[in-house]
């Protein structure tokens, strides 16, 4: 706090982790996209819209929650997940979309959207959504323990993400964002 006002606040998520990487899905009118399913609060389908023609920007958020919302219904009618803690869990609700990654202020860093029901982009990187993909980063060997992720929005609001530590969600390995 500085000046009676909330500068930033620190927490800890839950254990964040990947159910699978490259999975295909099948998307109406445009063919097979390939989605990373992760785990980070919330189960995500991930992908790299830049490989679908995105740039990621705030004047294509229609064309992103249009999309998003079809990404989440091939994802829950073709592929599902599950959480080795949570069994009767059994449906996506968001999508995640990337921009590419790059360094911004020192840290790993993306421009990201993600689709909210029933088709709305948040206005905030959305801590589950980062936590995924940082969940994506770390399988991917692009962060390791200890290394720092920056997620931005659409509109360029920020949540600077960190994996804390790893651990194991049944045999899953998982990392502490």
């Amino acid at each position: 706090c500085r000046d009676g006002k909330c500068v930033s606040v620190e927490i800890e998520n839950v254990p964040s982790f990947v159910d699978r990487l490259d999975a295909p899905l099948e998307i109406e009118g445009l063919g097979t996209v390939v989605a990373d399913i992760a785990y980070g609060g919330m189960f995500y389908a991930i992908v790299d819209a830049t490989k679908l023609g995105f740039r990621v920007i705030a004047d294509e958020a229609r064309d992103l929650a249009l999309f998003g919302r079809k990404l989440v219904a091939a994802a829950n009618s073709q592929i599902g997940f599950s959480h080795p803690l949570l069994p009767d869990w059994t449906h996506f609700s968001f999508a995640f979309m990337t921009g590419p990654l790059e360094t911004v202020d020192g840290h790993l860093s993306s421009r990201n959207a993600c689709v909210i029901n029933p088709g709305k982009i948040d206005r905030s990187p959305t801590g589950t959504g980062c936590s995924a993909l940082m969940a994506v980063l770390h399988a991917k060997g692009l962060l390791k323990e200890g290394d720092s992720y920056l997620g931005r929005s659409l509109i360029e609001s920020r949540f600077l993400g960190r994996i804390e530590s790893l651990t194991r969600i049944g045999d899953k390995p998982a990392i502490i964002p």
